[in-house]
């Protein structure tokens, strides 16, 4: 894995997308390089909240796995494996309150014992269906919502 402390010019990756800049703003898809792409989404793994405690917590097969020696650096699974597999390096910011607000069905799973907590399910299901965990974070989660659905629009 590429330390994050680096990133290579944008000229390199384009070159490499066989692109030119202005195309960067077209409405149109481009084909991208497995492996390209997976360099840059650990380069954006690497660069989320980590905390070895909640890794160790949150996933019981980690701990196990980490206990006997399997997995000796745990941010590098989390960059290089975890966050492929839909794991959470940190304690995502979810506010009961609002969620439960916002989301009348994780409220009465939650009343019926389905579920522990809003935080629960939000691990669970909420960010991969792009639920909002908090008022704060409503305009970034709302635009890359849009950014994802605008490409399968035209897909």
């Amino acid at each position: 894995m590429q330390s994050v402390e680096y990133v290579p010019h944008i000229d390199l990756f384009l070159r490499q997308l066989r692109i030119k800049r202005e195309r960067l703003n077209a409405k149109s898809k481009i084909a991208i390089d497995a492996n390209l792409l997976r360099a840059l989404l650990q380069a954006l793994a690497a660069s989320m909240p980590f905390s070895e405690e909640f890794y160790l917590e949150t996933y019981p097969d980690i701990a196990e796995a980490h206990g006997s020696g399997q997995i000796a650096d745990l941010k590098r699974h989390f960059t290089e494996v975890g966050f492929f597999e839909g794991r959470m390096g940190a304690q995502p910011p979810v506010d009961d309150a609002y969620y439960t607000k916002v989301y009348q069905d994780v409220r009465d799973a939650i009343d019926r014992g389905a579920i522990a907590s809003a935080t629960d399910h939000y691990l669970r299901s909420g960010a991969s269906e792009g639920r909002i965990p908090n008022a704060q974070l409503k305009p970034v989660v709302e635009s890359w919502i849009a950014i994802l659905h605008e490409d399968s629009a035209r897909g």
